[in-house]
């Protein structure tokens, strides 16, 4: 099988590309020195760079190439997945978003199911599938908005690691690493040359092995390949071993062997900074050094820092050769103090020049408190206007389908919140939406008109006048309580909320109320068929029509409507066969056109 590795400067981390399926022994092998497979990528990968995991690359491909891509292209790579992933799962969303309102057929999330008895085992089916539906939707959106971030953190990760003072840190990290390996192989020869004294006695074994902490479990736990180099088992220290259980001699062998390793480990890491160091400097130089390095803070500038005023600026006291000392403040009447920032902590420097320009220019505000002071961006005039010309508000963006998906999603957690209720409201059939839409279409409400829906039910013909004509100002008469109640919050005029009251929708029932409600530009109605009531609804509506009014309204197209209603009419159209079906009747129906 073939092998190859990479190593990459920019993450610290080791890849191994494999020709085909590792077996369980070389899988196990691999697992063990901490390299995880990568699915998507097809390899192995190590968090960073040991030397274990080289020794281990090397037996199995003789040399450890660079990687080809950068941190920079591999984070494109990451987050066009996670692009790809969030755009799959947003699709979902918007797919089970679409299939529970097909179910709740344009009812309003959050408003009851609102059914005949006809329909009510059907309808509580239906609320449960909009409830799974709703909570499906919600999932899925969540898990699209996951993968969005992933992907924007991703491109963010690697551009943060890029930068002067992130890598500049990085430095400094690594350098202190170096040292402690350096320390590390300084004790080691210490004590190798303690223990190397020619004659070493026992006494002297003993009083070395009292600093020199050195264990068989120890050297063996951290040098797996090790050997057993006396005859003793167990956790034991040399100091204890020394103690009748091994020689001096024996004691010198495990202690130079350990000693060894720790040295020839320690220079392998030292060799690897080295070699980081190298590169990161490298980087650091080709992006310009960090600001402080580009435009050296000096005494009397300012400099930007985590201790200046907000949004401004602090004044510099003194500078060495890595920090700028600043005027910092308790607040409270604590008074004033100088604080010391590293370079690599500033966002910004300013020379004593460019401060006095500044100055001499009316643009330097000072704090009340002396620390530092604020850059505006014009002079202020004797009579305190500033000659700044106002930026212009943006203009407002169109949503786009995230921003869509966010507020769909976020009424569908509010309705699930709320629960999905069915309510039985006897002789309801909701109007279709197609045949809504010819209603309101034969209806031609004009801007400013009034109208009156005298059974409204769940608003379906309402909501078609309005997407027509929205300046339309509707009156509704509702018998159902929980419907009326519905209609009232969607329908009333925002002044009249505002003010507690409701003037455009009644509760009760329209054979009693009509004589009450005066005249009306239009009317639309569906009224209930039941023992022919649509008869007598419609032969009211009609005395209510103003002059040069007109009444849209369906009913049932049996005899006895077509002998007292169709004589009325100007246009009678018949519907469909089956047109109600989904409102739980196959009753056929007629719409007609009644013109005063």
């Amino acid at each position: 099988m073939h092998f190859s590795a990479t190593y990459s400067p920019d993450d610290n981390k080791l890849r191994l590309y494999s020709g085909g399926r590792l077996d369980a022994e070389l899988y196990e092998r691999v697992k063990a020195a901490g390299f995880k497979f990568a699915p998507r990528q097809q390899l192995f990968v190590a968090p960073m760079w040991t030397p274990t995991r080289e020794d281990l690359l090397l037996e199995l491909c003789e040399e450890i190439g660079d990687e080809d891509t950068t941190l920079a292209d591999r984070a494109e790579d990451r987050a066009d997945r996670f692009e790809g992933y969030s755009e799959r799962r947003a699709e979902d969303a918007e797919a089970a978003r679409n299939a529970v309102s097909a179910i709740a057929d344009n009812i309003p999330f959050g408003q009851p199911i609102l059914v005949g008895h006809h329909s009510e085992a059907r309808a509580r089916r239906d609320a449960k599938k909009i409830e799974t539906g709703m909570r499906k939707a919600i999932r899925m959106w969540e898990t699209s908005e996951y993968w969005q971030r992933r992907a924007a953190n991703a491109l963010r990760h690697a551009k943060y690691k890029e930068l002067p003072a992130v890598r500049a840190r990085r430095i400094k990290t690594i350098e202190a690493d170096k040292r402690k390996r350096e320390r590390m192989v300084a004790e080691a020869k210490k004590f190798s040359r303690a223990w190397s004294t020619p004659g070493l006695t026992h006494v002297q074994a003993r009083q070395i092995a009292n600093f020199d902490h050195i264990s068989k479990s120890f050297s063996l736990a951290a040098y797996p390949r090790a050997e057993p180099a006396s005859q003793y088992e167990g956790p034991m220290g040399l100091w204890s071993a020394l103690d009748g259980i091994i020689t001096a001699e024996q004691a010198r062998d495990i202690a130079l062997a350990a000693h060894a390793r720790t040295i020839a480990w320690s220079t392998r890491w030292i060799a690897h900074y080295d070699n980081r160091l190298v590169y990161e400097r490298a980087m650091l130089d080709e992006a310009g050094g960090l600001l402080a390095d580009r435009n050296a803070p000096q005494k009397g500038g300012g400099v930007r820092c985590w201790a200046s005023p907000r949004a401004g600026w602090s004044y510099v006291q003194k500078v060495n050769r890595v920090t700028v000392t600043v005027l910092d403040n308790w607040g409270n009447g604590g008074g004033n103090f100088t604080r010391t920032i590293p370079f690599d902590k500033l966002k910004g420097v300013m020379s004593a020049a460019d401060v006095a320009e500044k100055r001499a220019a009316g643009l330097l505000v000072e704090s009340q408190d002396g620390t530092g002071f604020y850059i505006r961006t014009a002079p202020i005039d004797d009579a305190g206007v500033s000659d700044a010309t106002p930026a212009s508000a943006p203009e407002a963006e169109a949503p786009n389908d995230r921003q869509e998906g966010a507020a769909a999603t976020a009424a569908l957690r509010q309705s699930l919140a709320e629960g999905v209720k069915v309510v039985v409201a006897p002789q309801l059939f909701p109007t279709p939406r197609p045949i809504a839409d010819r209603v309101a279409e034969l209806a031609d409400v004009q801007p400013g008109q009034e109208f009156l829906e005298p059974s409204a039910g769940t608003g379906v013909l309402v909501d078609a006048v309005l997407a027509r004509e929205p300046s339309a100002r509707p009156y509704l008469v509702e018998i159902n309580s929980h419907l009326a109640a519905a209609l009232a919050d969607k329908y009333t005029p925002a002044e009249d909320a505002a003010a507690g009251i409701c003037r455009n929708v009644i509760e009760g029932d329209f054979v009693e109320a009509w004589a009450s409600l005066g005249s009306y530009d239009r009317i639309l109605m569906n009224p209930p068929f039941g023992d022919a009531a649509d008869i007598e609804h419609i032969q009211l509506a009609a005395k209510m029509i103003r002059p040069g009014g007109r009444l849209v309204a369906l009913c049932a197209a049996g005899p006895r409507q077509h002998a007292k209603l169709r004589p009325l009419a100007s246009h009678w159209e018949e519907l469909p066969e089956g047109s109600f079906r989904q409102q739980g009747t196959d009753v056929r129906a007629a719409l007609l056109v009644i013109q005063r």
